[in-house]
């Protein structure tokens, strides 16, 4: 038992480890989506580069991920009636608590989503 329990403790660190990056990497996208459609909304571009970075902040501060680094990038080329829109987040996340089954201390998860914009939308 004392040569095994070390072991087994080892591999459940791992899998909480995973458990994390991969509940990190869905909160990304969905952050993601939630900014694109935060964008979309808005009526100038100026207010949906703001609005895409608040949803991405509120989005994944709600959700427990804490960025040590996030970075909102809204890509407006498309935007126009009818167009699409994209926003793309980067956050590094902190892995320090899983440290010792191997993983790194923090991991860049990105994500990017694209929305289209109402064709029928009044300005």
């Amino acid at each position: 038992m004392v040569v095994v329990a070390p072991v087994l403790i080892v591999i459940l660190l791992f899998v909480v480890g995973l458990g994390r990056m991969a509940h990190a990497d869905q909160q990304v996208q969905a952050g993601a989506a939630d900014a694109a459609r935060a964008a979309s909304l808005e009526r100038n571009t100026g207010a949906s580069d703001a609005a895409a970075r608040q949803a991405a902040r509120d989005s994944l501060g709600q959700a427990g991920i804490s960025c040590t680094n996030l970075d909102v990038s809204v890509n407006l080329g498309g935007y126009e009636p009818g167009g699409q829109l994209s926003v793309t987040v980067r956050c590094t996340a902190d892995l320090s608590s899983v440290a010792l089954a191997g993983f790194p201390g923090s991991r860049v998860f990105t994500a990017t989503s694209t929305v289209p914009i109402e064709t029928w939308r009044a300005e």
